[in-house]
């Protein structure tokens, strides 16, 4: 089937830079959780209501809470946050048609619709993208490919639609919480919350469980309401647009790596690099798969691909000198390139095995305490750093995507004292060398 082509152009605006975004964690249900008014000490509102997304940052980082919540300060629009905002608002105009009418053509004529609307709608902050005409109808292909996608996962004409992007509120324990949820559906007797997503969807348990959270705090809510819940859905409906997304980052990342290894060791061909970066790989493989039941495989491949670092690097540097720095540099970066091919090769394959796809699960009891549990705590948390206007950093690999670092002197003092690990600061109320080179994998 032909990709629609859908009619209305977008006005562009001079180019700005997009954050790089999680693609998956964008959430759309936060809400203008206070006004923006300053309190008697002239500073802003604490806010008014946690949100499933509100407490997602607070989890990242509470700095980044006190940037975004507390004082609302702006970021540049991310492209795949905004495409999953518009197949958000293609599907919810689809679960309000009758049920017979929910067909891919009705969701190729809303698409049309609605794009004109969306694209110039300066609260979309589509504009801002600053996209041309190529990369509007990339954007435009992506979006369908979401609207797509979701008709592999069900079909929309057999789903008993309670309401569609339905706000939500409950106190939890004097823990005041909001959210919308994108869909309330029944299924028999029972009320199932089922949940849009338009990034990558998770491959292992904690991820898994993770990307549950949200829809565990939409139980809590709608339990305390006096209407539970039996089953939470998933909707991954274009998984494999994030994974490739993430496929060629990673391809990037060996370009830039082997760019650096050759610089390290110039008048290297890149065939001799390349071989060189393969015997690392063979010696990482082949004590890996020759370790013993009792043994750590792991450290041993380590080991492995460090002293054929080690060695690769002393042929391809030769009579350089200070030949000790130089090989040193050179061992690094080829556990560099090696490290950054294993992590293309994995995305590559997922990648291939990306598809729509759905993740449930059957709500318990201890599901609604534990969410329950985590608003009280971060509601406790959050408040006591406000009364002391005091929000620490949670410094980690996850600070340079992070659309304040660069006004954060957290983040700075971070990157000066050499990129420690973090130390996981407590916001709870008062009181409360080469011989050992990174690993390969």
């Amino acid at each position: 089937m032909d990709l629609p082509e859908l009619t209305g152009a977008a006005p562009v605006a001079a180019p700005v830079a997009a954050p790089v975004d999680d693609l998956d964690d964008v959430a759309d249900d936060d809400l203008d959780d206070g006004d923006h008014d300053v309190d008697g000490e002239g500073r802003p509102p604490m806010v008014a209501a946690l949100s499933p997304s509100s407490i997602s940052v607070w989890n990242q980082c509470p700095k980044r809470f006190f940037f975004e919540k507390i004082l609302r300060l702006e970021t540049e629009p991310g492209l795949e946050a905004l495409c999953g905002s518009f197949v958000h608002e293609v599907l919810e105009h689809l679960m309000g048609l009758p049920s017979a009418e929910r067909t891919l053509d009705s969701a190729r004529r809303l698409a049309t619709e609605r794009w004109a609307g969306f694209s110039a709608d300066p609260t979309s902050r589509f504009v801002e993208l600053g996209l041309d005409e190529g990369e509007v109808r990339g954007f435009k292909r992506r979006a369908w490919a979401g609207i797509e996608g979701y008709f592999a996962i069900e079909d929309p004409s057999r789903v008993e639609v309670v309401a569609t992007e339905q706000a939500v509120t409950a106190d939890l324990d004097g823990a005041p919480l909001f959210g919308i949820v994108d869909r309330l559906d029944r299924f028999g007797e029972d009320l199932v919350v089922s949940d849009y997503k338009t990034g990558k969807a998770p491959r292992w348990p904690d991820e898994v469980d993770e990307k549950l959270g949200q829809l565990r705090l939409y139980a809590a809510i709608l339990d305390a309401q006096g209407t539970p819940v039996r089953t939470l859905r998933l909707l991954f409906v274009s998984p494999q647009l994030a994974a490739s997304g993430k496929a060629e980052r990673c391809e990037e990342a060996v370009r830039a790596a082997m760019e650096a290894l050759g610089a390290a060791a110039p008048g290297c061909s890149r065939k001799r690099l390349g071989t060189a970066v393969d015997l690392v790989e063979d010696a990482h493989r082949s004590a890996r798969q020759g370790a013993g039941p009792d043994d750590d495989a792991r450290e041993l491949a380590r080991i492995a691909a460090a002293g054929a670092a080690w060695a690769a690097a002393t042929d391809l540097v030769g009579d350089a000198a200070p030949a000790g720095d130089a090989i040193q540099t050179v061992a690094e970066m080829v556990l560099d390139v090696v490290a950054a091919r294993r992590k293309a090769w994995f995305a590559r394959r997922d990648a291939l095995e990306a598809r729509p796809r759905e993740i449930t699960l059957a709500v318990q009891p201890e599901h609604i305490e534990a969410a329950r549990a985590e608003v009280g705590t971060v509601w406790a948390e959050a408040t006591a750093c406000y009364e002391r206007w005091e929000f620490p950093a949670r410094t980690g690999v996850l600070c340079d995507w992070c659309p304040f670092a660069a006004r954060c002197d957290d983040y700075a003092g971070w990157v000066e004292a050499g990129r420690p690990a973090d130390d996981a600061p407590s916001c709870a109320p008062d009181p409360a060398p080469l011989s050992q080179p990174a690993p390969a994998a």
